[in-house]
């Protein structure tokens, strides 16, 4: 008789419930990982509503980390009692893109708990052990849960290059907003110009080295960012929000030959959008998608070196027997919810 454990179980869109399922089996090249703490994601949300096409049920969940419990005959990496953080991006290796280096976009991938795999919203998963990243004492199982968050952004900064005295205008302070801060003020970018709809936020923008700060809820972002960059615009604007709103003031907001990250993921259709600036600035708009394997050991450095700080993000907490009103806060509130993360 196979070994149960309590998951929450994806039935079809907003049917989330708790069940006792078979515990995975670890195979030659796998790792059987006891789920210490998952954060919960945007894309889990719109998961939930069904807003992707999965096959049910499936086990959601992938901002994981846990302890190696169990480890097949083949694994090298890792031993049973190591710390681990959970690349949840599987790719194949063998595609045209993988070779390229650009296994993030693997067209035989998929994301752990959506396409491929059992998720992080249950007591133990299992992976390849080339999918699992050591790390140390001293970072929290709650605080690695937000590393897979820091990758993104790290891997969006890379494409941007950030140097110093760089002028950087982030849209957005959410967790991933607040990442991008901290990140872009530690490659020396000056001034950093943030901008929230919260005051709560840019509190902690200002804790993470945002040199101004910007209420768009009462002000002109575009104009605001425009006063202080001598009238020029900011050399990068990171987009992390994900609106057809912020993504027009990226565009305004940007100086002349400058660059824009689309961070923020934008499903929405952009309409009445005037692309001329992107001519007649001659811009340059990068999109970056999740990350690669290659982002995981710089992240976790930062995070134990204490270089970046992820705990202030985790503003939530709940047990897996409290992840749908886990969902539904963050549906109610979201401008007061930075991370929430579930805890095993």
């Amino acid at each position: 008789m196979s070994e149960k454990m309590k998951a929450a179980v994806l039935h079809g869109p907003y049917n989330l419930v708790i069940e006792n399922v078979d515990k995975p089996k670890v195979k030659a090249d796998e790792v059987l990982v006891k789920v210490r703490a998952t954060g919960i994601c945007g894309t889990d949300i719109e998961t939930y509503h069904g807003k992707y096409p999965v096959k049910y049920p499936i086990i959601m969940g992938h901002e994981a980390a846990g302890e190696v419990v169990q480890v097949g005959e083949n694994v090298k990496k890792v031993n049973v009692g190591d710390k681990v953080v959970i690349d949840p991006i599987f790719h194949c290796g063998k595609c045209y893109l993988c070779l390229m280096g650009k296994r993030n976009l693997c067209v035989n991938g998929g994301l752990l708990g959506r396409d491929v795999g059992s998720g992080a919203y249950a007591e133990y998963t299992v992976l390849p052990e080339n999918y699992v990243f050591k790390i140390s004492d001293n970072i929290s199982y709650e605080e690695a849960s937000v590393i897979q968050l820091l990758t993104t952004v790290y891997h969006g900064q890379k494409r941007l290059r950030i140097m110093p005295n760089t002028s950087v205008a982030i849209l957005g302070q959410g967790a991933a907003g607040l990442l991008h801060t901290q990140l872009a003020k530690l490659s020396g970018g000056k001034p950093i110009i943030v901008t929230a709809r919260s005051n709560w936020k840019l509190e902690l923008a200002k804790k993470y080295g945002a040199d101004i700060t910007i209420n768009s809820a009462v002000e002109d972002p575009v104009k605001a960012i425009l006063e202080n960059t001598n009238g020029r615009g900011a050399d990068i604007v990171i987009e992390a929000v994900g609106s057809p709103e912020t993504f027009k003031q990226a565009i305004n907001a940007v100086r002349p030959g400058g660059t824009i990250l689309s961070f923020g993921v934008l499903t929405e259709q952009l309409n009445e959008l005037n692309l001329f600036p992107l001519y007649f600035k001659e811009l340059q708009i990068l999109g970056s998608r999740a990350s690669t394997s290659d982002d995981y050991e710089p992240c976790i450095r930062l995070v134990a070196e204490r270089a970046i700080d992820v705990k202030p993000l985790i503003t939530h907490t709940f047990g897996l027997e409290k992840v749908k009103e886990a969902f539904e806060l963050i549906e109610k509130h979201p401008g007061k919810v930075l991370r929430a993360v579930v805890k095993l």
